[in-house]
């Protein structure tokens, strides 16, 4: 297996990470979740997975055994829309037309907006604007889509959420405003970028505070983790994170890093980042106790290699629905 990265290197396809440096590792080994039925599209093999303390094959609907974060209420795929903005009436007829997902998704350029300082691409639900609060996902590319916040916003959307949304792939009941930023320079993002992401995407959109989202693949996965590692669950929910490496996170954070609820997906033929970015990072935080991990879940795909993200976010495996898992959590 290759090593893992926090300083990712040159574009290796398809939008695919070449991670170089070690990430290090922390304590705890690997994961021991058992197989579960029902093979993924383009898996070779069914996915393995654990919940808290191991326990294999929980459903996405209850994220593991789970010991806080119960849905409360919005539909299957996202939850609903919450509050008026400065206490006004909500319009439930009102704001963004529906239509194409695709028809309300937007690149805002570096500059577009005030206090914008990186590029990013914004998908608003159908009827945002209309007084009421919405959850936020905030989504982190790997480093193929690395580029300028400009001119180069288009790379982002060839993975991830922001392709399903330009494919308009993206049901109108999933009501979320959706942030798909991009990194410029090198590496990952740091955590001090996803701050002021956040603090930016707060103060200027309609979001309901108790619903902020995080997801992200490869080197986009790494930012996050190393995020989480540093705030934990100051602003974030819960989390989905593909192919990344969280043993930093966990060396920095300790069992405090289970206080957000976070579900790992990662390819057991992944030679890219190593699958131990992963399952070690999840063994590590089953094994708390003080505090215990609120919710924390493993997927892994025998013989999937570094793309495990188009599989988990088309929800090809259907017991893997990562936004009725995400929706399900709230502050």
């Amino acid at each position: 297996m290759g090593a893992l990265s926090v300083a990712c290197s040159s574009d290796v396809g398809d939008g695919a990470d070449s991670p170089a440096a070690s990430a290090g590792s922390a304590s705890g080994g690997a994961s021991a979740g058992s197989s579960t039925a029902g093979n993924s599209s383009s898996s070779s093999g069914s996915a393995s997975q654990a919940g808290n303390g191991g326990n294999a094959g929980a459903s996405a609907m209850t994220g593991g055994n789970a010991t806080g974060g119960n849905a409360t209420g919005g539909s299957a795929t996202g939850g609903s829309a919450s509050g008026g903005v400065g206490g006004a009436a909500v319009d439930p007829n009102g704001g963004a037309p529906g239509g194409p997902a695709s028809s309300r998704h937007t690149p805002r350029p570096i500059g577009s907006k005030a206090d914008n300082t990186a590029g990013y691409w914004e998908y608003l639900p159908p009827h945002y604007g209309n007084g009421a609060r919405y959850p936020l996902l905030v989504f982190r590319h790997g480093i193929g889509e690395n580029g300028n916040g400009t001119s180069e916003l288009t790379k982002v959307v060839v993975n991830g959420p922001p392709k399903l949304i330009e494919a308009d792939q993206w049901p109108e009941s999933r009501n979320w405003i959706v942030l798909s930023v991009q990194h410029t320079g090198d590496g990952c993002a740091t955590s001090q970028e996803t701050v002021d992401f956040f603090k930016f995407a707060l103060t200027n959109y309609d979001v309901d505070p108790t619903r902020v989202y995080l997801t992200g693949l490869s080197c986009g996965a790494i930012g996050s983790w190393n995020y989480l590692g540093d705030h934990t669950d100051e602003t974030v929910a819960a989390a989905v994170l593909i192919c990344g490496d969280g043993r930093s996170a966990f060396t920095k954070a300790g069992c405090n890093l289970g206080k957000v609820p976070i579900w790992a997906f990662h390819g057991e033929a992944d030679t890219t980042v190593d699958p131990k970015g992963s399952t070690e990072t999840v063994a590590s935080l089953q094994a708390c106790t003080n505090p215990p991990a609120v919710d924390v879940k493993l997927t892994t795909y025998p013989g999937v290699g570094h793309d495990s993200w188009t599989m988990t976010y088309a929800l090809s495996n259907p017991q893997n629905d990562i936004y009725t898992w995400l929706a399900s959590h709230h502050k």
